[in-house]
């Protein structure tokens, strides 16, 4: 039985939903969840056996739903399209907002009225817990569902999620503020509910992470590899594009898949990959040497002592990854360059076959994204890194 842990992050919390979309469909069993700020709006949501509906309130996000404000007016002050009428509306909502304190989030309020179910919650077998910060009386409050008094477990979510940009509630005349500031990603409380396995969901949202306690839990954590957009940026471009983004990560980390932007089924022959950078021969080993600035060593040496360390540090994997890792995010530099679609579950052979049949078209039509290779190593030097993680990729491939 999982304990599933939400990170807080505003508008980022498109992610969580995706993600327990992969949850669900690997047959995974939570037995309880914990979250902070929209990750204990989404975790309500998920307690009370509700991801359709709130995988529709994500994909159908828009800043009304959230504050008090006009989504064309926000749109065309980010597209900086605003007529004089225009700015002076702007002006006013923000010296309004300067005089509250905060932006109204009455629009919120009303959508969790609207889609919480208080006893679905509470009856629910799953447990559930959140994190807020009590302002009154200037101390945190982990607090589970058993605990928040009868009819203001709506009240409690809000709390968790008081962003401080947020116009203050109170509750029994108490104010509170964002739990992240505490704890954004609340693992220690399942963990005192015995949970020792858990899959913890980030958004990489500002505030606190709490050292874990204890040597004998284990967590498996779904995270995103780019950035998922700004805290406040309740649009349904964003939402979409995270809710989708969440699902495959999802599917990465549960299923062990490898990749950093692409979703690719491992191989699981370290030699094969070993004998890819053999199989170069010297001819393209040395290339490969005189794009990195290695001269002067024999080749066989220069491979495995120099060259492919460096190419690690330029791709940019950790020093547990593995050859397969480094050849992936070369194969995976070239299917960028030819818009290969991301968002597909693909095997190393199919990955393989899909972008060297774009890259066997464009070679044999001279007219490639990759300049051909110039012997001055001066010249070289002043390829950008991208440009030079294609040119060994071109090389090896």
């Amino acid at each position: 039985m999982y304990g599933l842990v939400l990170e807080g992050g505003g508008a980022r919390g498109a992610y969580h939903i995706g993600a327990y979309k992969a949850i669900l469909e690997e047959g995974i069993e939570i037995g309880g969840v914990s979250g902070t700020s929209v990750g204990a709006l989404n975790g309500a949501m998920i307690v009370q056996g509700d991801l359709e509906k709130a995988y529709e309130l994500w994909y159908n996000m828009s800043y009304s739903r959230v504050i008090d404000a006009d989504d064309e007016e926000i749109e065309k002050l980010k597209k900086h399209k605003l007529s004089k009428d225009d700015i002076k509306i702007v002006m006013d909502k923000i010296k309004g907002v300067v005089n509250d304190k905060g932006f109204d989030i009455t629009p919120l309020k009303e959508l969790l009225d609207e889609v919480i179910d208080e006893e679905k919650i509470r009856s629910s077998e799953k447990d559930f817990g959140i994190v807020t910060i009590s302002l009154t009386d200037l101390k945190p409050l982990e607090i589970y569902k058993e605990d928040i008094p009868e009819g203001l477990l709506c009240d409690y979510l809000i709390a968790s999620a008081y962003l401080p940009v947020f116009k203050k509630g109170k509750i029994d005349g108490k104010k509170f503020l964002d739990g992240g500031i505490y704890d954004n990603l609340p693992i220690g409380l399942l963990q005192r509910k015995g949970y020792k396995d858990f899959i913890a969901v980030r958004t990489y949202g500002i505030g606190r992470l709490r050292k874990i306690k204890g040597q004998d839990i284990n967590v498996t954590y779904i995270s995103p590899n780019e950035d998922l957009g700004k805290i406040l940026e309740f649009d349904s471009q964003s939402s979409r594009k995270n809710l989708q983004l969440g699902y495959y990560d999802g599917l990465k980390a549960l299923r062990g898949l490898k990749g950093y932007n692409y979703y690719i089924q491992p191989k699981g022959d370290e030699d094969y990959f070993i004998n890819l950078f053999l199989s170069l021969g010297e001819e393209k080993i040395l290339k490969i040497g005189k794009l990195l600035g290695i001269e002067g060593i024999p080749y066989r040496r220069a491979l495995f002592e120099f060259i492919i360390p460096k190419i690690s540090k330029l791709v940019g994997t950790d020093r547990e990854n593995d050859y397969e890792d480094i050849a992936l995010r070369l194969l995976e530099k070239l299917a960028d360059s030819y818009n290969t679609e991301r968002f597909n579950i693909y095997s190393y052979d199919e990955f393989l076959s899909n972008v060297m049949e774009k890259h066997k078209v464009d070679h044999d039509t001279e007219t490639g994204f990759l300049p051909k290779i110039i012997e001055k190593v001066d010249f070289l030097a002043k390829f950008s890194k991208d440009e030079m993680i294609k040119q060994i990729a071109d090389i090896v491939f």
